[in-house]
């Protein structure tokens, strides 16, 4: 998603979870060390992008029954101590052996997802990106996919290994974080 800090109150201070947690359901945000940042409409690829990998994704999973996927619709905890960080990825995992944990506030994940998948937008800086990467990992997620719509790439992260970036012609698959699953890099494209 594209992203832009908000004016909106309470600007002049940091916000907890709680009020976080208390704000209306739309305009949507992130929280980021405490600070609102309003997520904007994706541009139409990247709609496009979010979509086909929650498909790919959400198929495989269902079919399998290994857990769910969202669609920039679920909020995960990153960092839970004040100045606390919720992301939504565009598209996540989680599988059913995490599916069960309390949420806070009734409605937050605490935690990251098995996978997050982000599309690098206009809007996100390489160092925005390379910030959720390491948060999502360090909050538990096994894997994170970045895809990049301008070079036509996706680079898998995981915890401890070097990023693998693979082109349109390559091949993904989900290691032990989405057992038997693979796909064409293309696949998860716009064309």
């Amino acid at each position: 998603m594209t992203t832009m800090t908000t004016q909106s109150p309470p600007a002049t201070r940091l916000v907890t979870l709680a009020e976080f947690a208390a704000l209306p359901k739309h305009p949507r945000y992130e929280l980021v060390k405490g600070k609102l940042v309003e997520q904007m409409p994706a541009p139409r690829k990247h709609a496009e992008a979010t979509a086909l990998a929650t498909a790919k994704i959400g198929g495989y999973v269902l079919t399998n029954r290994l857990g769910t996927v969202y669609a920039c619709n679920r909020g995960f905890v990153t960092v839970l101590a004040a100045p606390s960080t919720l992301r939504i990825p565009d598209t996540s995992f989680v599988s059913n052996a995490r599916l069960n944990r309390p949420e806070l506030y009734g409605m937050l994940y605490n935690g990251a997802p098995d996978l997050a998948v982000e599309i690098l937008s206009t809007g996100n800086s390489v160092a925005e990106m390379a910030r959720k990467v390491a948060e999502y990992l360090a909050a538990g997620s096994k894997a994170v996919w970045v895809i990049d719509l301008a070079r036509r790439t996706l680079t898998v992260h995981i915890p401890d290994a070097a990023p693998q970036t693979l082109t349109e012609h390559d091949r993904v698959d989900g290691e032990d974080y989405l057992p038997g699953f693979a796909c064409a890099v293309a696949d998860l494209l716009p064309g």
